[in-house]
């Protein structure tokens, strides 16, 4: 394992944001992050563990070490209908291998940008679907000691864009690997009102349902490559029975859906800053995408702190025009 300093990270982030990381390695097996690891408490660094950086926005430098996920490797097993898939591999890429291989159970989560090692601990989710509901173990390495252990379902702990791994203990932990349970008999699932919509079929192959979400996710959210940005920016904010029922008095049309909780919905937060006047809105060289309000965007020479600014802007005028308060979906650094 090789450290680097002083790296520019705008490379490695899908907003495109400069910031520098005083010490930079990348990370392709066990051994190399149990070195980064050593190497960072030799040193007393702070580590950032970094995959294709689609789900964050750095604000300033980070001074610590910056361990770039690079670590390959997918292991099938055929019988089980199971797959074991290494932390650095792309999410959109693996999912399209499954399909090849006959297995089903995540083509909704088409095009999510990514890697693997990411996905449990966002517990990434799309059109009805999330990668709870495929996965079988969750494999992790200790920073304090450097043992992989494996998590089961239950111990990861998932519910709406969380994890255990997002909290104060699962921080202790790296992400290595992710064994799903899939399928080789297809049970499409389609329930979620535009994805029904774009489908011809009532019984769409996987193929169709795979391609239906791709065109969605095309006509709604911005190539990274081309614009830079990190999708969904806030998370769906969950409300009360008896705040919607305050909320529709004024908005009788607000969207609503079911959450975990009986006593709780979820609002759509595309919706919030698409009815406050936000879509299409720019500040500077940072704007809300004009074709779906949820998305913050670069346009190109954009800070992290211009961005960061616009959002607390939005974030304020929901709070003041619905109160309702919006969460970040992406982490800021």
């Amino acid at each position: 394992m090789e450290v680097q300093q002083q790296v520019d990270l705008a490379p490695y982030n899908t907003f495109g944001v400069s910031a520098k990381a005083a010490h930079f390695a990348y990370i392709t097996s066990a051994e190399d992050l149990r070195s980064g690891l050593d190497y960072s408490q030799q040193l007393d660094l702070p580590i950032l563990v970094l995959g294709k950086g689609s789900n964050l926005l750095f604000t300033k430098d980070f001074s610590g070490l910056v361990l770039q996920m690079d670590w390959r490797g997918i292991d099938w097993f055929d019988a089980l209908d199971r797959v074991t898939v290494a932390c650095g591999e792309d999410w959109h890429n693996f999912l399209i291998q499954c399909m090849n291989k006959g297995l089903h159970g995540i083509e909704n989560l088409a095009l999510i940008p990514g890697s693997v090692g990411a996905a449990p601990i966002q517990n990434i989710g799309a059109y009805g679907v999330e990668l709870s509901d495929v996965v079988y173990e969750v494999s992790a390495m200790d920073i304090r000691t450097g043992e992989i252990i494996k998590f089961d379902y239950e111990h990861c702990k998932f519910s709406y864009r969380n994890s255990f791994f997002k909290h104060k203990e699962g921080k202790n932990f790296i992400v290595t690997s992710v064994t799903l349970q899939l399928s080789s008999a297809w049970q499409p699932n389609i329930a979620y009102p535009s994805l029904k919509k774009a489908l011809t079929s009532t019984e769409p192959s996987p193929l169709q349902v795979f391609d239906a979400v791709c065109k969605i996710r095309g006509s709604k959210l911005p190539d990274p490559g081309k614009l830079g940005n990190a999708g969904s920016f806030f998370k769906n904010p969950v409300i009360s029975r008896e705040k919607l029922t305050s909320l529709q008095l004024d908005f009788p049309k607000i969207p609503v859906f079911d959450s975990e909780i009986n006593e709780f919905v979820k609002v759509p937060a595309a919706w919030l800053l698409e009815k406050a006047g936000w879509k299409g809105k720019t500040r500077g060289k940072a704007a809300v995408s004009t074709n779906h309000a949820l998305v913050l965007v670069n346009l190109g020479g954009a800070s992290g702190q211009d961005i960061q600014l616009l959002a607390l802007e939005i974030s304020s005028s929901v709070l003041e025009q619905f109160g309702i308060a919006l969460e970040p979906e992406v982490q800021l650094i």
